[in-house]
C-alpha cells in the first residue's frame, strides 16, 4: 500500500467534498463530475462516488436520477425555510436546553465578532451539548453554505450585531436575545432573494 492511499478513502472523499463546499468551490445548480472530483483529490471514482451519495441522502448534495450529481441551488422560500429552523434551533438551545447563563457567557464571550452572526449563532448551539440538536444545526449550516458566504457581505462591517447579542447574553438578558434573534430573522429573510441571486 503506498503511503499516499488514505486508510479510509470513502473518509477521505467525504471530508473532502465538505471542505470543497464550505470553501465555495461548487457552483449551485452545476454538476459535480464525479471522475474529475476523483482525480482532483486523488482517489478512485468510487468512495467519491459513495460520499456524494451519502451527502444527497442529507440534502446538501442533489441527486438527479440519469443525470448525476449537482451542487443544489436554493430558492428563496427554502432560504427562508432554512433560516426559520436554525431560528427553532437557537430558541431551543436558549430554552429547552439551558444549561444555565455561565457556560454561554463561556461560550460566547470569546468570539470575534468580526466572525460574524453565524460564529455567534454556532457557540450558542453548541454550548447546549444536546448532540441531536447540535447534528441538525450542522446540517442547516451546511445546506446553507453558499448563502452564509453571501449573507457576510451585508453584515456590519464593524460587528456590532454580534457585540449586541454578546453583551446582551453578558447581562443575562436572555429574553432580549430572543427579540433580538427575530429582528435579525426578519432582516435577514427580507433579504433571501437577494441572497438567493448572489449565492448562485
Amino acid at each position: 500500500m503506498q503511503a499516499s492511499e488514505p486508510r479510509d478513502p470513502y473518509g477521505a472523499a467525504l471530508g473532502a467534498v465538505k471542505r470543497f463546499a464550505e470553501a465555495g468551490r461548487f457552483v449551485p445548480g452545476e454538476p459535480i463530475v464525479v471522475t474529475e472530483l476523483a482525480a482532483e483529490v486523488g482517489l478512485s471514482a468510487t468512495p467519491v462516488r459513495e460520499a456524494l451519495a451519502c451527502l444527497a441522502g442529507q440534502g446538501l448534495i442533489e441527486r438527479r436520477r440519469g443525470r448525476g450529481y449537482f451542487y443544489p441551488s436554493l430558492t428563496a422560500a427554502e432560504i427562508i425555510d432554512l433560516f426559520e429552523l436554525q431560528l427553532a434551533y437557537l430558541h431551543a438551545a436558549l430554552t429547552l436546553y439551558p444549561r444555565g447563563l455561565t457556560p454561554l457567557r463561556k461560550a460566547t464571550v470569546g468570539i470575534d465578532p468580526l466572525d460574524g452572526v453565524q460564529a455567534l449563532f454556532d457557540a450558542i448551539i453548541t454550548q447546549s451539548t444536546n448532540a441531536a440538536l447540535v447534528l441538525a444545526h450542522r446540517r442547516v449550516v451546511d445546506r446553507l453554505t453558499a448563502v452564509l458566504r453571501a449573507e457576510r457581505v451585508h453584515e456590519d462591517a464593524d460587528g456590532s450585531t454580534v457585540r449586541t447579542m454578546v453583551e446582551v447574553i453578558v447581562a443575562g438578558r436572555i429574553a432580549d436575545l430572543l427579540g433580538l434573534l427575530e429582528t435579525y430573522h426578519e432582516r435577514r429573510c427580507a433579504r433571501a432573494t437577494i441572497l438567493m441571486v448572489e449565492a448562485g
